[in-house]
């Protein structure tokens, strides 16, 4: 029938390695002051130890082995282009599209003359976290009661999708930090956040590339509460117990990415994680 099929094999090898460990606290003081404590550390990487790839020869940057599985590859972005003299004096980018002054210029890595797929090299941490931890605390002193656990992770890296914010493309507002710095004709900055506005994708200028990678470390208070147990007094209504409370989920983050929560990856434009506030009672019969 003239049907075709990929051929698929086992062809590669990886090693992995990590640590998981956790620790619990758990502690009276006296028969009013109580406390506990949790906290869990994961750490986990591997590494690509045999593949089936070419024999990069001539593009070494190119290969896979010795890296983990969920490394990212990109282009060099040096700047943005000047003139239209340095693009005539430039390795040719012509392989993503007609560019122009005022968008990225990228290094040739391999010194052929041309930009292509051939000059992208191994950058930043794997898109998936090599470390994610959490730690938190609980406490009560009387009928009062305190609880708060932060989560985070480190050693992953993102790219800023710039297909996905770029403005004026659909119809697309412009996300504040393009608004604020963006190359134009009267704001010539060779080294401004976003290249040359258009109402178009420009091909040249949303590669993956050093220009967008950013650190997606991060370490977020997950959640707080307080709670106070009211007297004993409530059992004359036939209550076993009551309690009210106050909490919050998502209160901060620190982050060295301070465009938009980095755990919303590289589209800025997307849903936010919620920050949530909740008040209530608890009655036990």
């Amino acid at each position: 029938m003239g049907l075709e099929a990929g051929v698929a094999g086992n062809v590669g090898r990886v090693s992995s390695k990590g640590i998981d460990a956790s620790l619990d606290y758990k502690q009276f003081f006296s028969s009013d002051f109580w406390m506990t404590g949790r906290a869990n550390f994961t750490y986990a990487t591997n590494k690509v130890e045999a593949r089936d790839e070419p024999n990069y020869q001539d593009n070494k940057h190119l290969s896979r082995l010795g890296y983990p599985i969920n490394k990212q590859w990109g282009l060099v972005a040096e700047r943005l282009f000047i003139d239209q003299d340095e693009i005539d004096n430039s390795p040719s980018q012509l392989a993503y599209g007609t560019y122009m002054r005022g968008d990225i210029k990228y290094a040739d890595i391999n010194g052929d003359g041309v930009i292509n797929d051939n000059d992208r090299i191994p950058m930043g941490y794997p898109e998936v976290p090599e470390i994610q931890y959490g730690f938190g605390l609980s406490t009560g002193y009387k009928n009062l009661d305190l609880s708060f656990f932060f989560q985070g992770n480190a050693r992953v890296s993102f790219f800023i999708n710039p297909a996905g914010i770029a403005p004026f493309v659909n119809r697309r507002n412009a996300p504040a930090i393009i608004a604020r710095d963006s190359w134009n004709e009267t704001h010539p900055d060779v080294h401004a956040f976003w290249p040359r506005l258009a109402d178009y994708q420009i091909g040249n200028n949303i590669q993956a590339s050093s220009w967008w990678l950013r650190d997606g470390a991060f370490m977020r208070l997950k959640t707080v509460e307080l709670g106070y147990t009211l007297p004993v007094f409530f059992k004359k209504f036939n209550f076993a117990g009551s309690r009210i409370y106050l909490n919050g989920e998502n209160l901060f983050l620190i982050s060295a990415f301070k465009l938009w929560d980095p755990e919303m990856r590289g589209n800025g434009l997307g849903y936010p994680i919620n920050r949530r506030f909740n008040a209530g009672v608890q009655i036990t019969f």
